[in-house]
């Protein structure tokens, strides 16, 4: 069953941030989810609806969410963050200025 949906209602969510005078909107992004090609557009779409609105957006970039082809126990997971980082630093750094790296 769907809950909360805000995949779909991202901008009817935002708008109601902005209506309740929220000036900050923390999310997670998906690691495993940035490994596919449009891996990025949701965020995207939500970091510029978060901008418009006056909502500024600050991003968790480890929620808990390793890509299973990886494991914590090995050194090259590090540099593997290092390169998802990079990713989604370059996408969208230029409307993100503050980021939180894990949840906890």
């Amino acid at each position: 069953a769907v809950a909360c949906d805000h995949y779909h209602r991202y901008r009817e969510d935002v708008a109601l941030l902005a209506d309740l005078g929220v000036d900050a909107y923390r999310f997670s992004i998906s690691w495993p989810r940035v490994n596919s090609p449009k891996g990025l557009d949701f965020d995207d779409r939500l970091v510029d609806e978060l901008c418009g609105a006056g909502v500024r957006p600050v991003p968790t970039l480890f929620h808990w969410d390793l890509p299973v082809t990886l494991d914590w126990l090995e050194r090259d997971t590090a540099a593997r963050f290092a390169e998802y980082v990079s990713l989604v630093a370059e996408r969208l750094g230029d409307r993100v200025g503050k980021w939180i790296t894990l949840n906890e």
